[in-house]
């Protein structure tokens, strides 16, 4: 059964400098419980797409989104402001890419995760708890402890913890991840992915990882959509893309990805834009 269904999505930027077409058309749907990635390079359109789910993008006439957008049969571009509130996180949580400018630097990390609880749990509900539960959930020892932190007393890889058991606490249908390894070691990329993973599988929950990463890809997401200059070029299993890529583009953001193996046996080619127009 369809969760999200996105139909005709075109997203228009203008400004002083002229106008920008970010997405150009593109339809895409996402069934419950799965995991989707949106792979290209920065430009591509992931991002924006990824955020318009959410209407977080500026207002006319800064931006201009056209088409269908879809969640659970809720019309995303109908909603007024109150029920937008509930929709965001309820319905679609969102990790942002960088955990550090997420968080508001004045108040502890709890204090903010009980924010989003309390405008989405049922009257009555342990916020404190279920802010402890959430940090615990995701890996974070001593949670209760923890929530009293402010941001600036964590590391990258820990408030990119919290920052998923923020998004988690309100229990969302699909959770979008936007490059949630960006700017993190190999070693907490790793622990990161494992935790999207695990998290995903027990609650049955549907991702949506935006990312110009294939390397993650296989471990995390079943189907792949490749977006290339605002359009979708490709989409599939993710075995079958990695494997047997179609498009052009596909190959060549395949053929970037660096291989462990014998000195000189295999060059990393780079993109040829002229070839694929």
């Amino acid at each position: 059964m369809s969760l999200l269904e996105v139909e005709n999505l075109k997203i228009r930027f203008d400004s002083r400098r002229g106008r920008t077409e970010a997405v150009k058309g593109i339809s895409f749907e996402i069934r419950e419980g799965e995991s989707v990635a949106i792979v290209g390079e920065s430009g591509s359109g992931k991002s924006v797409t990824a955020m318009s789910l959410m209407r977080l993008l500026p207002p006319p006439p800064l931006c201009s989104v056209s088409g269908s957008i879809k969640c659970s049969g809720l019309d995303v571009a109908a909603m007024d402001e109150k029920t937008l509130r509930k929709f965001r996180g309820g319905e679609i949580a969102y990790i942002f890419q960088e955990p550090s400018t997420s968080f508001n630097p004045l108040f502890t990390v709890g204090s903010q995760i009980a924010e989003a609880v309390k405008l989405h749990s049922p009257r009555g509900t342990d916020a404190e708890k279920a802010v402890a539960d959430s940090l615990a959930e995701v890996g974070i020892r001593d949670a209760a402890l923890r929530a009293r932190s402010y941001p600036y007393e964590m590391s990258g890889g820990m408030l990119q913890r919290a920052m998923i058991a923020m998004a988690l606490a309100c229990r969302p249908k699909l959770l979008v991840a936007d490059e949630p390894t960006t700017a993190l070691d190999v070693t907490i990329q790793k622990q990161v992915i494992d935790l999207l993973a695990r998290v995903r599988k027990r609650r049955n929950m549907a991702l949506l990882l935006i990312t110009h990463n294939f390397g993650i890809i296989s471990e995390l997401c079943e189907r792949v959509i490749v977006m290339f200059r605002g359009e979708i070029v490709e989409t599939g299993e993710s075995a079958r893309v990695l494997r047997d890529p179609k498009h052009p583009y596909t190959r060549a953001l395949i053929n970037c990805i660096p291989r462990i193996g014998r000195k000189g046996e295999r060059k990393l080619m780079p993109i040829d834009y002229e070839k694929l127009g």
